[in-house]
């Protein structure tokens, strides 16, 4: 991480202005969110890709109710919420009744929200709340404000996946289901919640992503579920699940994001960034199995 910043404070003149850091910090929250909700669904050993068109569907939802009923800025945001996290809770329903596999699942349900989105809209709709703009684009005491939810967010995460017995009890799930369900534990109820709290995230997610659009962009979830992902996996929760830590990936996520804005910066296409993601995340996975590599038959 000093060495990327060093990189980038040495070779790109717009990277080190005050005003470019922030936007890395603002950009971030909306990922840090997001990667803290994946966690749950990967600590168990599970996976959630859905997430990222759910910030689409919530996004240009959000906006929709926000032009038609301005004076109902809390309802709205507090049906959003709803909203996603019932999306999440459906997802862990259907991975319990159906005894699917979660990354075949939410694939579906993937293309089911990408479906609902241009239902709504092919285009750009409706407009953010003020109270909602300023939390993704407003500053407190010069800090972001979006930085004060990430910490609240954060702190829930932390207590919720290392402190509590759910957390406990979600990681002996992730390190071996059939120990712990031969321990007693309630599987199907840890999958529901993990992936409710997966959509909650993806949920709150979306409102800053609204913020900072200021408008219901359909593709704006595009491609978040693979960042989310790399963050967790980076910041050293392996795929597998079984252990997580908190600190690890919100180093993550500022790490993608500073790599984000240089490569931003360096006017590298889109395309080639997503490859480098890609190759973060198989670096990560092979870090976090040193000599298990399949030798050849």
């Amino acid at each position: 991480m000093a060495a990327l910043v060093l990189i980038g404070i040495a070779s790109v003149p717009q990277f080190r202005t005050v005003s470019n850091l922030a936007n890395v910090l603002d950009q971030s929250a909306t990922l840090a969110i997001l990667a803290l909700g994946q966690a749950f669904v990967i600590a168990g050993g599970m996976i959630d890709l859905s997430v990222g068109q759910l910030v689409g569907l919530i996004t240009v939802v959000a906006c929709m109710l926000f032009q038609a009923f301005p004076d109902m800025s809390l309802l709205v945001v507090a049906g959003c919420l709803a909203l996603a996290a019932m999306i999440g809770l459906i997802n862990g329903e259907l991975i319990n009744r159906l005894r699917m596999s979660p990354l075949i699942l939410t694939f579906g349900m993937l293309s089911v929200l990408q479906g609902l989105i241009f239902m709504f809209t092919d285009r750009s709709i409706g407009q953010v709340a003020p109270s909602i703009a300023f939390l993704a684009n407003g500053r407190l005491l010069g800090i972001p404000v979006s930085l004060f939810l990430v910490a609240l967010v954060a702190f829930a995460a932390w207590y919720g996946l290392q402190r509590s017995i759910f957390g406990w009890h979600l990681l002996a799930m992730g390190n071996s289901a059939d120990s712990a369900r031969k321990a007693g534990l309630n599987l199907y109820g840890l999958i529901r919640i993990a992936y409710l709290v997966s959509g909650l995230c993806a949920g709150l997610a979306a409102l800053l992503v609204a913020g900072r659009l200021g408008t219901g962009f359909p593709n704006a979830g595009n491609g978040l579920e693979l960042d989310a992902i790399v963050a967790v996996v980076l910041g050293g929760t392996p795929l597998k699940g079984g252990r997580v830590s908190v600190v690890g990936i919100l180093g993550a996520v500022l790490f993608l994001g500073v790599l984000n804005n240089l490569l931003n910066l360096l006017q590298v296409p889109a395309f080639t960034q997503i490859v480098v993601k890609g190759l973060i995340v198989i670096a990560a996975i092979l870090a976090d199995r040193p000599g298990r590599l399949a030798q050849p038959a």
